[in-house]
């Protein structure tokens, strides 16, 4: 037992580890409120992050997240998205949205209410970074070392 927790400790903090590492790669932590406030609109997914959906044999679909200012979103994500589904499908979902302080870094919460995008779980998060400049919202979701990352940009 003390073994098989020693191994699983150990994993969360190598994986931590990597994920702290990259954040350079994939933009600086957005730890100002003032650069939040008008986080409400609709964000599209990046070249890169239909680049990786392409190498994860999904189709090539319009991926986005809209954020209304009344805390309510409307979502077409890919379903790689929640590490219990790996069919190839992107899902339409809504819920509601609220931003959080993590470690001095902002984040983007969000709960779904309903939508076949999460089957054991309500809830994810993104980071939200500055990259090139822009405001980028980050989720990671596979592996950390492989660029496996969603990425999406506000439309102004």
């Amino acid at each position: 037992m003390r073994t098989w927790l020693l191994i699983v400790g150990l994993g969360i903090a190598l994986s931590g580890c990597r994920s702290k590492g990259n954040s350079a790669v994939h933009g600086q932590p957005v730890t100002d409120q003032k650069e939040v406030k008008d986080i409400a609109g609709t964000w599209y997914a990046t070249t890169a992050t239909y680049a990786m959906l392409d190498k994860k044999r999904y189709a090539r679909d319009s991926v986005y997240i809209r954020l209304n200012p009344d805390s309510a979103f409307k979502v077409r994500l890919p379903d790689c998205l929640d590490a219990a589904s790996k069919g190839g499908l992107v899902l339409d979902a809504i819920g509601a949205w609220r931003l959080f302080k993590n470690e001095g870094a902002w984040k983007l919460g969000m709960t779904f209410e309903r939508g076949r995008l999460f089957r054991y779980s309500t809830f994810t998060d993104f980071d939200i970074v500055v990259k090139d400049s822009a405001l980028t919202l980050v989720r990671y979701v596979g592996n950390p070392d492989k660029e496996e990352v969603l990425t999406f940009r506000k439309q102004p």
